[in-house]
C-alpha cells in the first residue's frame, strides 16, 4: 500500500465530533481531514463523516483515537 493513501480511521454521524477528532490528530502531527459531511445535505438526512489520514499514519492515529475514548469513558465529565 502507498504509504500516502488516504485511509479512513474514524467515522461519526457528528460533524463536529468528527472535526474534533481531526484536529486532536492534526495537533500531534499527522495530516488529517475529515470528509462526507456535504454528502447528506437532504432534509432530513444525517450524513456520516469519516476521518482521513495518510496509510502510513493510520496506526498512530488508530491508537490516539482509542486513547481519546479510553479517556472520555473514564471521565465523561472532564471529556466535553
Amino acid at each position: 500500500m502507498d504509504p500516502t493513501e488516504p485511509v479512513e480511521v474514524y467515522s461519526s454521524f457528528s460533524p463536529a465530533e468528527a472535526d474534533i477528532i481531526a484536529n486532536m490528530l492534526q495537533a500531534e502531527g499527522i495530516d488529517a481531514k475529515a470528509s462526507g459531511e456535504a454528502q447528506g445535505a437532504f432534509t432530513g438526512a444525517t450524513p456520516e463523516v469519516t476521518v482521513m489520514v495518510h496509510a502510513a499514519d493510520a496506526d498512530r492515529a488508530r491508537l490516539l483515537i482509542r486513547s481519546r475514548q479510553e479517556k472520555a469513558a473514564e471521565t465523561p465529565d472532564e471529556a466535553e
